[in-house]
């Protein structure tokens, strides 16, 4: 088999579980890549699919159906994230396909349930995107910032969003620096920080909201929301699903399709580049948040092996609280049923004993 339809299938069988949770039934995932056939086809199908559902919402809201528009608009910009996600042999085309998701996913914002606001946080002389969401009629309400991981952007968050605004907590997902539209800021970092700080800043200023906070990272944005957790004062709690301890521990072991990804978000110009900037992105030497700590990990997960949720419980110490799910994967998306609904509780628990 050709080393491109390898791509395709690698791709598949890893994040056909996310791409379902996140809102594309894995019927629609798989006709997609039925249509591709090939690695060099992906984006291209991807793409033609946003774009089908893209006019379905249009039509839609032509005709004064906002509930469906709404849906219509998201789903356009998750297929649309979807075609450049993991894609870096025509960067043209992935240019392409994320600028379709973000046009898609503002005209979704205002019609989802609660909308969306898509807010600008002041940082370094420029400004982090993010969206805010509230759950309606309750002021005032604590919040979680979700922090996404190196491939994930706020546009893949609004199923993972419902769990926190039913139990009338607001959310902000936020592309830190590295992320989705935080590129403007240059590639992935690993202390993000600063970022965090800039965003809990932003919603302790906003009315309506009570200022307390909680914190969460999926994948790689658990270990940089642990290591952002000490630059957020009075912090409620911080959650890492399958995040990690050391990614260059990990590199050896790393399949060639998330090898090229760490290259495409550290920013680096070889392999050899991107192994050495791997090597920024550990815990070890960082001061352990002061908050409780909830670390998740499924056993099954092929990238980040169940040996890192360990290494941040001891990391994180006597406060931190450790699940590893025997039949979970990468970011336990087999099973969001049951540890979606667990952190969003344990979140909120822990903002309401504050």
């Amino acid at each position: 088999m050709a080393e491109t339809e390898n791509r395709l299938e690698a791709v598949a069988g890893h994040w056909l579980p996310r791409m379902e949770v996140a809102g594309i039934a894995s019927a629609t995932a798989r006709a997609i890549m039925a249509e591709a056939g090939a690695w060099a086809n992906w984006c291209r199908a991807w793409t033609a699919a946003g774009d089908r559902h893209l006019a379905l919402a249009e039509e839609a809201e032509a005709k004064g159906r906002r509930v469906t528009a709404g849906d219509g608009y998201a789903r356009a910009a998750l297929l649309y994230h979807f075609a450049q996600f993991m894609f870096f042999d025509d960067p043209d085309q992935k240019a392409s396909a994320n600028a379709r998701k973000l046009a898609a996913f503002r005209r979704a914002a205002p019609l989802l349930d609660p909308p969306a606001d898509l807010v600008a946080i002041p940082f370094e002389g420029g400004h982090l995107r993010a969206s805010l969401r509230r759950p309606a009629g309750q002021e005032p309400v604590d919040a979680v910032i979700l922090v996404p991981g190196s491939d994930s952007t706020k546009e893949e968050f609004p199923a993972l969003e419902a769990h926190f605004l039913k139990r009338g907590l607001a959310t902000l997902s936020l592309d830190g620096p590295g992320q989705g539209e935080g590129r403007a800021f240059g590639p992935l970092r690993a202390d993000i920080g600063g970022a965090v700080s800039a965003a809990a800043a932003f919603l302790r200023g906003q009315p309506g909201l009570s200022g307390r906070l909680g914190l969460m990272g999926m994948a790689f944005g658990g270990n940089l929301a642990l290591r952002a957790a000490t630059a957020v004062p009075d912090l409620a709690g911080v959650v890492s699903v399958n995040g990690f301890h050391d990614l260059a521990a990990m590199w050896p072991t790393f399949p060639q399709v998330y090898r090229d990804n760490m290259r495409f978000a550290l920013g680096a110009t070889s392999a050899e580049a991107a192994f050495e900037a791997a090597a920024a992105f550990t815990l070890a030497g960082v001061p352990a948040p002061e908050c409780p700590v909830l670390v998740l990990h499924g056993a099954r997960d092929t990238i980040f092996p169940p040996v890192e949720a360990q290494r941040q419980v001891d990391w994180a110490g006597a406060r931190s609280e450790l699940h590893v799910f025997p039949e979970g994967n990468h970011v336990c998306n087999n099973i969001a049923w049951l540890y979606r609904p667990l952190v969003a509780d344990w979140l909120a628990e822990r903002l309401r004993s504050g």
